[in-house]
């Protein structure tokens, strides 16, 4: 019998990864759209030269990058606002699409195939620090 492997989760903790698929987001962050599924061909080609280019890799930067990405796509504002809600923790589809993306730019321990649990901070830490950025935006007061 194969034993389970713990594994960090944004959401849960520490969870079991076992057989068994994971249950998926609770009903408040469900709809939140991933940014595959806001991204066009167009954009993605654009993405790819710009983190060529652009993007040093800092996992802090990586972060922030993402976030902005899919900011900036959202058809409806209100889900930067329902996604703040759930600070800290990222929805685990949006949080392992992120930490994918971050996985291109060289983050990953290659002992293990996984990221290191500081870049995974940081990681998460500029995506929210983006985040945090946009609601301060939005909420500034209008100026004349």
């Amino acid at each position: 019998m194969a034993t389970a492997t713990l594994r960090w989760s944004s959401d849960k903790g520490w969870v079991e990864r076992g057989p068994a698929p994971a249950t998926g987001d609770p009903p408040e962050t469900a709809s939140l759209p991933m940014l595959a599924q806001l991204t066009t061909a167009e954009q993605r080609w654009a993405d790819r030269e710009e983190d060529i280019t652009a993007v040093s890799g800092d996992p802090f930067e990586v972060g922030q990058v993402f976030a902005r990405r899919w900011i900036a796509r959202l058809s409806d504002p209100a889900h930067v606002q329902q996604l703040s809600t759930e600070y800290p923790r990222i929805p685990h589809r949006i949080d392992g699409e992120l930490l994918r993306y971050a996985a291109r730019f060289d983050l990953l321990a290659h002992k293990d195939d996984q990221i290191d649990e500081h870049d995974r901070y940081a990681i998460r830490a500029g995506f929210w620090r983006e985040i945090d950025t946009r609601m301060a935006a939005d909420h500034a007061p209008a100026r004349d």
